[in-house]
């Protein structure tokens, strides 16, 4: 009961993923055309802006488990959760709702052009679980998705129904280190359940989204067993790295 409850919280992790913020129109197959200054010259150039990263390079930037510490593992069966569609969650709250869907406007946001996610897990039976995702639009789309919906504002405190039983959401802001290219921000996610013999569970998620150049990259931990702060802290750092890297060379003319 208690394994099958945790991955099933790891699913709402899954749902809360890069498409949380979106929602601010356009498509990232739409390519973008760089601003003409006013008589720019040779030495004052526009910078173009970035483009979407390439499927093969999204795979190419997410982390690995070297890059986590010691007692860390993949997780094939996380990473097949994250890729479904995840549990049936309702929210008392209108306004919440899209937090458990996953989106903020349904249909009507930006979809990647190319994404990619890996799971991993320190302990199989009670987590934590640790997903790392990329995800590639345009750097108009990835500018305007940083800024955002606010997922917590109004979601403090809200109740759901998971498979007919009463779920509490509880979230609030989390302090995010400058990151990415300066836009980052995080948010916690806790999920508290009764089983059917009264035993309560916390479930508890941390998330972080930053932009890299035109892509989003994102990480989140859930458990409820305790969280690996130093693991969380370096997958983020690590993802940031590596997305940059990976950008980077295609800027130089080797992949975009």
């Amino acid at each position: 009961m208690r394994t099958r409850n945790s991955r099933a919280a790891t699913g709402v992790l899954a749902a809360v993923a890069l498409l949380t913020v979106a929602g601010c129109g356009g498509s990232a197959d739409a390519e973008e055309k760089p601003k003409a200054s006013k008589q720019a010259s040779p030495s004052a150039s526009p910078k173009p802006a970035a483009k979407p990263l390439t499927q093969e390079q999204v795979e190419e930037a997410l982390i690995e488990v070297a890059d986590l510490p010691k007692g860390w593992k993949l997780d094939a069966s996380g990473a097949e959760a994250a890729e479904g569609e995840g549990p049936a969650l309702k929210a008392d709250k209108a306004q919440c709702q899209p937090l458990l869907d996953g989106t903020v406007e349904g249909d009507a946001g930006p979809r990647p052009k190319a994404e990619a996610l890996a799971a991993f897990v320190k302990n199989t039976e009670y987590g934590p679980y640790l997903l790392a995702e990329v995800g590639a639009f345009t750097e108009k789309q990835a500018k305007a998705l940083m800024e955002g919906e606010d997922v917590v504002s109004g979601c403090e405190s809200f109740t759901g129904s998971f498979d007919g039983d009463e779920v509490s959401f509880r979230t609030q802001e989390l302090s995010v280190p400058r990151v990415g290219d300066g836009e980052a921000f995080g948010y916690r996610f806790v999920m508290e359940y009764e089983d059917e013999d009264g035993y309560v569970y916390v479930d508890q998620t941390d998330t972080v989204t930053a932009r890299v150049g035109s892509a989003l990259v994102r990480v989140s931990q859930n458990s409820d067993g305790g969280h690996d702060q130093e693991a969380f802290e370096q997958a983020v750092e690590k993802l940031v790295e590596k997305t940059r890297k990976i950008a980077a060379k295609g800027a130089e003319g080797t992949g975009v």
